[in-house]
């Protein structure tokens, strides 16, 4: 058996998985936010875990999805996203010495997710695939020639950096209001809807935001139509940079059809207007493994690594 984490800025998941990428068993972890030696914390609940897993189970090998720009090959972790904590740590050194010097493999989330859908899911013998994955923030992985592309810096998908509608009076200082990010991001979408509703954003789910815009909550559902837009030019722009055989979107919102019908719609208003049909090809649909992705794709990269 194999033990997968996929590190999400609200949760840590977890999971058992067999050699052929079947999820056994599975669970989650708060991730920590708050209070003093946050790295520590980590190490910890990761350690925990795995200890816990061991009494029943043979572990012989660790796969982690956590987000930030990760050296694949030296266990580094740069950025770390939302969880700064982790910028700069050798994190497989760190979990190997703690958990009986068995093999660990580090990803990139989004590109995790791309990895599991080129192996075994909706992007399975494509050899150019682009995955997008709503979480906390935004993550992208690409598959060029049925590999996952890291590009210069690592940082090759990183599409919650692009840049939205800005304006020259945003230079310098005003740049982050106009990252994709804190334009669609689910966090970002909860805060919103939390201020707007009186309400503390922790108490805002994708459940609860689709049951309001269902029940015709006319803010809300401008606010969702604006991101089904948002998402589905940047779609567009992504086809006509990449021409990939497919694109595909996941992470917990997207399991939501009216997201993926949302964003469809307007990629097939802009199919419309284009009169060269350029984007005539252009194919969109969820990630087969939505939120496993994660986990079998970081143990399809345990795999790659070690030749399993």
């Amino acid at each position: 058996m194999y033990l997968a984490y996929d590190v999400g800025g609200t949760f840590i998941k977890h999971a058992l998985i067999n050699e052929n990428g079947d999820i056994q068993q599975k669970g989650k972890a708060p991730t920590p936010y708050e209070g003093e030696d946050l790295l520590d914390q980590f190490i910890s609940i990761l350690v925990n875990i795995y200890k816990d897993y061991k009494v029943e189970n043979h572990i012989e090998g660790i796969c982690v999805s956590l987000p930030g720009q990760i050296d694949v090959e030296n266990g580094i972790v740069y950025g770390g996203g939302a969880l700064t904590y982790l910028d700069e740590v050798h994190l497989g050194k760190l979990l190997q010495d703690k958990c009986d010097g068995i093999n660990v493999a580090l990803e990139n989330d989004a590109k995790c997710a791309a990895l599991a859908e080129a192996w075994v899911g909706n992007a399975k013998g494509c050899k150019t695939a682009v995955v997008i994955v709503f979480g906390t923030s935004i993550g992208g992985g690409i598959i060029l020639d049925g590999k996952v592309h890291h590009g210069q810096d690592l940082v090759a998908g990183e599409v919650s950096m692009c840049l939205d509608n800005i304006q020259i009076d945003d230079l310098p200082m005003n740049i982050p209001k106009s990252l994709w990010h804190n334009k669609v991001s689910l966090i970002c979408l909860r805060k919103t809807i939390a201020k707007y509703k009186g309400l503390d954003y922790k108490d805002v789910g994708g459940e609860q935001i689709y049951e309001w815009a269902n029940a015709g909550d006319q803010y809300i559902n401008a606010l969702l139509e604006n991101i089904y837009l948002s998402i589905a030019k940047q779609i567009c722009n992504i086809y006509l940079i990449l021409a990939p055989e497919v694109i595909l979107i996941g992470g917990g919102i997207s399991s939501r059809p009216e997201f993926l019908d949302g964003v469809k719609r307007y990629v097939n208003q802009v199919k419309k207007f284009s009169k060269t049909n350029v984007f005539r090809n252009i194919k969109v649909d969820t990630c087969k493994y939505m939120n496993d992705s994660n986990l079998i794709g970081a143990f399809y990269n345990y795999k790659l690594l070690y030749e399993v």
